[in-house]
């Protein structure tokens, strides 16, 4: 099996090696650096002892390609051990993570917030090699989708009417109800109000779900998740913030919210920097230097400068639409399965990695960034 492993395997990948986009990444970045700040999330070097854990250079290489293709767990253990390009980008474990190794090692990424110094020293590496975000920045957002889980919710209990209906002549002898016999028509009334009123309160009950009920269930259901609506549709989920730079077009910063946060919530300017925005964003701080497109309200149209300044300050902000339209349409980034914001951030964070990174690589083959890379 070694011989098999360590020759023929290798040998194969050299056929599909020019078709590889792994091959292009890989080298952009330092990961070994990376695996050694993970290494204190493993305390089973200790006198304790402990099962032996994954090397942290696998485990970040492998939540970099579940990202880079848009994979569940399942899929990323299932693709590990049938896919080639994988294996070589591992450089050729003895073992494969399996999708219990991945969730939890997500988790120790996400519950410790390992995944912002991650970010950090990404930058820093990219910082040292010369890639700098310098004439400003664009700052968008975007919605991720989850599943709201309709089913699998706690039934609220039937509420009792206050009062008991009254019985009519009929039923206080005993006899039952002749055809002339007809029941009152304001106490048939009555019990049409009281039925209606039920009905609201189960519905109302149905729809309201506290947030500590979400935590405790045992479901699918997003625990973090917030309905919104935009453009007469209705979003259920998250929403990834990002501040793209204008002179180098990668992911400086970003910040995931529930979906029923304001953009103008969140203010991802730099100082003495340009910031360029949508007319959402009207009104809200900025930091840095406010490039916030204006916007017209009633019986207050926009003056021809207020125009002109729109069109330009959209020519600026056009290129920040492009980390989601990869990042949804090449990564399959627009619909998470994860139940919390923390997690939603660790997922959002390779998704922005792998952007930068492929970003990188096409700036690369046009020669723009051949002698910082």
């Amino acid at each position: 099996m070694s011989s098999l492993r360590d020759f023929s395997i290798p040998e194969a990948y050299n056929q599909i090696r020019s078709m590889d986009t792994l091959v292009g990444l890989e080298p952009i970045v330092d990961w070994n650096a990376l695996g050694s700040m993970v290494s204190s999330l493993f305390k089973n070097n200790t006198e304790k002892g402990g099962r032996p854990n994954f090397d942290e250079i696998t485990m970040i290489r492998t939540l970099f390609i579940q990202e880079l293709y848009g994979l569940s767990d399942e899929a990323t253990e299932r693709e590990l051990y049938d896919r080639i390009s994988f294996r070589h980008f591992l450089h050729y474990p003895d073992k494969m993570p399996d999708a219990r190794t991945i969730w939890l090692f997500r988790e120790r990424l996400s519950s410790s917030g390992m995944d912002k110094k991650l970010w950090e020293a990404i930058w820093k590496q990219f910082n040292d090699r010369g890639i700098r975000i310098e004439k400003g920045v664009i700052q968008d957002a975007s919605y991720i989708e989850s599943d709201h889980g309709k089913h699998g919710r706690r039934k609220p209990p039937v509420p009792v009417d206050p009062e008991p209906p009254q019985m009519t002549k009929n039923e206080e002898t005993g006899e039952s109800p002749g055809k002339g016999d007809a029941a009152d028509p304001d106490q048939k009334k009555k019990m049409t109000k009281a039925q209606k009123k039920a009905a609201k309160i189960k519905a109302s009950e149905k729809k309201r779900l506290s947030k500590e009920e979400r935590r405790s269930s045992k479901t699918r259901r997003s625990k973090d998740g917030t309905f919104t609506k935009k453009d007469n549709r209705t979003h259920f989920g998250y929403k990834l913030h990002s501040s793209v730079g204008v002179d180098m077009p990668l992911i400086r910063e970003f910040v995931v919210t529930t979906a029923a946060l304001h953009d103008a919530n969140v203010d991802l300017s730099v100082p003495d920097m340009p910031c360029y925005r949508d007319k959402g964003y009207q009104g809200a701080p900025c930091r840095g230097l406010n490039g916030t497109m204006d916007h017209a309200s009633r019986n207050n149209p926009l003056s021809i400068d207020q125009v002109r300044r729109n069109l330009r300050i959209s020519r600026k902000r056009s290129p920040g639409e492009r980390p989601y339209s990869i990042i949804k349409g090449k990564f399959n980034g627009d619909h998470v399965y994860v139940t919390m914001v923390r997690r939603v951030r660790v997922k959002a964070m390779f998704k922005c990695f792998c952007y930068n990174l492929f970003t990188l690589m096409n700036l690369k083959k046009r020669g723009k960034i051949a002698a910082a890379m």
